[in-house]
């Protein structure tokens, strides 16, 4: 709001010597022949160039109007661009009576088609900082004389409006497409409108603003309420603005959106080489659609969603990091999620110096649980910044994270613990995957698997299907324990039986390769029936792979492995038990040795295997009629 001003004080300052020189001409002579001194007196005053293309038309009255067709003024020498002001137009008419008290009040100041480009050099100096042409004179900002007149009624037609900033190379720009200050005097509050862009987002606002003369004279709090869409969603914002040992202070700020209020302190104090933030936010609920960042991402997300890869290559812009140190604490009771999902109790409290973001607490409820983290980022270098995460949730709900990934089924107990410990480095989700090395597990405790109602082209439940040889025979899976560990090595997770489960009857471990650079998968997975369990032999399979791309991994039984185990099992038959069948087939926790979810999690055995279980060399002395056996497992 105070650069916004300052604008509108640059704008008028150098303008408003073109129309008190016009007004002060009240004889019948070509108001054309102004042109000439007033360009000197720019230049004198300014150092900066003055041009008007279009000349000038003048109507004389107590409250002369002024026209000023195609005019421009010249950028400071460091400048990028050569103009710093260009316009098809110029509108404005004053009050010819309060001249003579050397007070220029500006009833109505209208820009057409105006471009306007201000940035800063290296150093933070602004363009709109004027010297005299003689250079000896001290720089001087438009808005200290912004005393010597008021505008009544400003408006900009279909106006852009850049700032670059010198020491990032940044630039923002403002497209406007209509804005309008209206005030019945400078000690009335002024009646604000704006529609436009401001870089990608497009704001309508209108509202109530307190009186320039307040503004100008530095006389606090400062009322702001504004009201209208952001994005083509409702949109609001209160406030009491007040200025203090230069920094500027939002107290008192409500934002509002379609889906709640945030309420809080904002405190800015521009510096160089950073800018300092404080911020101080609270909210009953809010929706992080609402936030330009997430829409962002979901538009990335879409833009993907049919391409091959899970993970979007869509380069995010850290280079804010860089340009301001801040201290926030960020607290919302419900935080509406994309789905229908949501987040409870969320706190966030960060601290961001130098381009490094801290986020020492990271906390909310979720899926029936809770969940605590940290996060690190360093931005130090823009284009290849490092981040760190730590998160750690337990008691969440089995059945909802199922839910999240696309896995619909009812789902008893099954209460789940997430441990992630990451690093990784890049500009976007598939750069970070790309490098990612730590950990990631998930424990998942007893629970009921519902077999009914299963959407069957869901590669989970197809894998489901090939591993479970009870599947399409009990109504519920009763699971015991589940566990995946992956070891994330710039970006690969080897993995040798890190994961696994345990049901009642069976349980399977996996061994394999998840890559995260190419988004492939290859894993092995054995199913082991527990001992004493009944079952009929083509419903097991020795090995199935599950196999592909993330998007659309395939099931199938390995035929190499099947042949191999085929072989015991028509031996065990063809012996009349299950003795040789458990060799490949039963759980290991059945043979005194750690289980499979034990293992999964790196435990090692803690007893012997019992006396008399048959050795591994036993089965080269097992008969050998394989031949029907194996038909029936691989369907033949």
């Amino acid at each position: 709001m105070r650069l916004f001003w300052r604008i509108l004080a640059a704008i008028g300052g150098l303008l408003v010597v073109l129309i008190v020189a016009v007004a002060i001409a009240v004889r019948a002579i070509d108001v054309n022949d102004f042109i000439a001194p007033i360009q000197q007196r720019v230049k004198d005053a300014t150092g900066r160039d003055l041009v008007i293309r279009g000349g000038i038309d003048f109507k004389l009255s107590l409250e002369p109007e002024l026209w000023i067709d195609d005019v421009s003024l010249s950028n400071a020498e460091w400048g990028k661009s050569a103009q710093m002001l260009t316009a098809k137009r110029v509108e404005a008419q004053v009050k010819l009576l309060p001249l003579l008290q050397r007070r220029f009040e500006i009833v109505r100041f209208k820009l057409i088609d105006p471009v306007i480009a201000l940035e800063t050099d290296a150093g933070g100096k602004g363009n709109w900082e004027f010297s005299s042409a003689g250079g000896g004179g001290a720089a001087t900002s438009p808005a200290s004389g912004f005393n010597a007149f008021t505008v009544g009624d400003l408006a900009v037609d279909h106006g852009t409006l850049s700032f670059r900033d010198g020491e990032s190379g940044k630039t923002t720009t403002i497209a406007i497409d209509t804005l309008s200050l209206h005030a019945r005097d400078a000690e009335s509050p002024v009646s604000a409108r704006f529609r436009g862009t401001i870089g990608d987002i497009a704001v309508a606002m209108e509202g109530d603003l307190g009186p320039l003369q307040a503004l100008a004279q530095r006389r606090w709090p400062y009322p702001v309420s504004l009201k209208g869409e952001v994005n083509g969603q409702s949109a609001s914002i209160t406030t009491k603005m007040r200025v203090e040992d230069h920094t500027v202070n939002f107290d008192e700020l409500q934002i509002g959106t379609d889906h709640g209020t945030v309420k809080g302190q904002l405190a800015l104090t521009p510096g160089k080489p950073r800018s300092t933030l404080t911020v101080k936010l609270a909210a009953t609920t809010f929706a992080w659609t609402d936030l330009p960042l997430a829409r962002k991402l979901a538009s990335a997300k879409g833009a993907v969603a049919h391409e091959r890869f899970v993970f979007n290559d869509e380069a995010l812009d850290f280079g804010a990091l860089q340009s301001t140190d801040a201290d926030g604490d960020v607290s919302i009771d419900t935080l509406l999620l994309p789905e229908g999902r949501r987040l409870e109790n969320v706190r966030v409290q960060f601290a961001l110096r130098n381009g490094k973001l801290d986020a020492p607490v990271l906390q909310a409820s979720a899926f029936g649980g809770t969940a605590r983290g940290r996060l690190s980022i360093d931005a130090a270098k823009a284009h290849d910044p490092a981040l760190t995460l730590y998160l750690e949730a337990k008691a969440l709900d089995l059945g909802a994270l199922l839910a999240m990934f696309g896995v619909k089924r009812e789902v008893r107990g099954g209460k789940t613990e997430v441990t992630l410990a990451i690093s990784a480095h890049g500009e976007s989700a598939r750069q970070w995957t790309h490098g990612m090395n730590g950990t990631a597990t998930v424990v998942v405790g007893p629970a009921t698997l519902v077999h009914t109602k299963l959407d069957l082209e869901s590669p989970l439940n197809r894998l489901a299907d090939a591993v479970n040889p009870f599947h399409k025979v009990d109504p519920s899976t009763e699971l015991e324990c589940a566990v995946g560990r992956l070891p994330l090595k710039d970006g690969i997770a080897q993995i040798d039986r890190s994961i696994a489960l345990e049901t009642k009857k069976f349980a399977a471990s996996v061994s394999g390769t998840l890559n995260f650079r190419e988004e492939t998968l290859d894993l092995a997975i054995k199913p082991q029936i527990r001992q004493g369990i009944s079952i009929d032999v083509p419903q097991v399979a020795s090995l199935v792979r599950f196999q592909g791309p993330f998007r659309s991994p395939a099931v199938r039984i390995d035929a190499v492995g099947s042949a191999a185990a085929a072989a015991k099992i028509g031996a065990a038959i063809y012996s009349g038990g299950l003795s040789i069948v458990g060799e490949s087939l039963l759980s290991a926790a059945t043979r005194g040795g750690p289980g499979p979810c034990r293992t999964a999690l790196g435990q090692s055995a803690t007893a012997p295997a019992p006396a008399g279980h048959p050795s591994p060399s036993s089965s080269s002395k097992t008969p050998e009629p394989i031949g029907k056996a194996l038909g029936r497992i691989l369907g033949r």
